[in-house]
């Protein structure tokens, strides 16, 4: 009994996950109005709060439906982890690309999942905020507009780095993440002028950490300790 009861729990677990990444994606649907690719950003103030998670799952749901392409692309060029996630190479991804070491088709990486396509860091450059912020950059992505429907960019940690900002003019708005009860009340604040400070449009707070939906009145309260983490990037 005691079995059928934790596999109960856990189907009806997974159905809530699902359920709120299919509900994240059509609001994003409905958020960007516009004919042609939607580049969306997907960041947080500092690590651990499950940016590029949300941004993998947001993404293959997005995939999901009839006819929709959709790339993902690790811009975090000091700690990537979308290549570790998602179980894919290395050998050439965006920093090579940028420094002009392989053509465009050589990064792309296809999915075992229909209309999911990758491009993982490739190798991590001494200079990346010069990498996004470069002309390369802008004419990559204004190339594979032309063969997806949406862009995923998740990038590193606004607090930390500026490695984020360049990217906010090629794209069509940001989708911030925080952790339930972790990510401070200052540090959303902080990382939210950043954004808006640089003409950013936020088109949704993402909240992980809720560990039930019984549990989830309190899920937008951000409050708690946060201890800095300065080491993040060196």
């Amino acid at each position: 009994m005691a079995k059928k009861n934790n596999a109960h729990r856990s189907r009806a677990l997974r159905f809530q996950i699902t359920e709120a990444y299919k509900k994240a994606r059509t609001n994003l649907v409905y958020s960007i109005i516009k004919k042609g690719c939607k580049k969306i950003i997907f960041t947080s103030s500092y690590k651990s709060e499950g940016k590029t998670t949300t941004a993998l799952n947001v993404a293959t749901a997005l995939s999901q439906q009839v006819g929709t392409k959709v790339l993902v692309i690790d811009c975090d060029l000091r700690r990537p982890t979308v290549h570790t996630t998602m179980n894919l190479s290395t050998d050439k991804g965006l920093a090579n690309y940028l420094n002009d070491e392989c053509g465009l088709d050589e990064i792309i990486t296809n999915s075992d999942m229909d209309n999911l396509d990758f491009i993982t860091f490739g190798a991590i450059p001494p200079n990346p905020s010069e990498l996004l912020s470069s002309d390369s950059m802008s004419e990559m992505v204004s190339a594979l507009e032309e063969k997806y429907d949406y862009i995923i960019f998740d990038t590193p940690p606004v607090n930390m780095v500026v490695d984020m900002v360049p990217l906010i003019g090629l794209c069509d708005g940001v989708v911030f993440v925080v952790k339930n009860n972790e990510t401070t009340l200052p540090d959303f604040n902080r990382a939210v002028e950043t954004i808006k400070r640089n003409n950013g449009k936020i088109l949704g707070i993402i909240i992980n950490g809720i560990p039930t939906l019984e549990t989830s009145k309190g899920a937008y309260y951000l409050a708690g300790s946060k201890k800095k983490q300065t080491d993040y990037y060196e």
